[in-house]
C-alpha cells in the first residue's frame, strides 16, 4: 500500500464524506493485492519480503479529483494515473520474475476509501487532493477490526524493477 503524508491525511479528514471515526493512519491506497496470510503457507510472507527487498522503481504522483459512491465512499480520478499503473505493472512483474507468491486479480483501481459504509450521495468534483509516493508498505489488513499489521516498508528511490 502506499499512505498519504500527514498533511494529505488532514485534507481528507476534512471532507465532510470522510468517515470520522477512522482514523488518519488508515488511509491508503492498495497498489495490489497478494494473499489473504490466514490461508497460504506460512513461508509466502518471507517470501514477498524477500522480493521486495530487490525491487527498485521511482516514485509516483498519485491524484484523485472525485469522491464517488460505490459499495463505499472512495477518492478518484477520471484521470488514467499512468504513473501509478505502470508502478502496479512493475510490482507484479517483479514479483512474478522472483517467484513471489502472488493471486490473480492483484490491481484494484488505485483509490483511497474514505468510508466503507457508502452514503449514496453519488459522485462529486473535488479539489485534487494528491502526493507523491516515496515508499511502499506492505501491509496485512485485518477485515472487521480496523487494523493494519506492517510487514515492512520500502523506499522507492529511481530504476527499473
Amino acid at each position: 500500500m502506499a499512505k498519504p503524508p500527514p498533511e494529505v491525511q488532514a485534507a481528507i479528514v476534512a471532507l465532510p464524506r470522510n468517515d470520522p471515526g477512522r482514523g488518519p493512519e488508515l488511509l491508503h491506497v492498495t497498489l495490489i493485492s497478494l494473499y489473504d496470510l490466514h490461508y497460504v503457507p506460512p513461508e509466502w510472507l518471507p517470501a514477498t519480503i524477500a522480493a521486495l527487498d530487490g525491487f527498485a522503481a521511482a516514485p509516483f504522483p498519485l491524484r484523485f479529483d472525485r469522491i464517488e459512491n460505490r459499495k463505499a465512499v472512495t477518492l478518484r480520478t477520471r484521470g488514467a494515473l499512468a504513473e501509478a499503473r505502470a508502478f502496479q505493472k512493475a510490482l507484479v512483474n517483479h514479483l512474478l520474475a522472483a517467484k513471489a507468491p502472488i493471486m490473480d486479480g492483484t490491481t484494484p483501481e488505485p483509490h483511497v476509501t474514505i468510508n466503507y459504509r457508502g452514503d449514496r450521495l453519488g459522485s462529486q468534483k473535488i479539489p485534487p487532493i494528491g502526493w507523491t509516493v516515496g515508499e511502499i508498505i506492505l501491509t496485512e489488513s485485518i477485515v472487521g477490526r480496523t487494523t493494519h499489521v506492517e510487514h515492512g516498508r520500502w523506499p522507492l528511490r529511481g530504476g527499473a524493477g
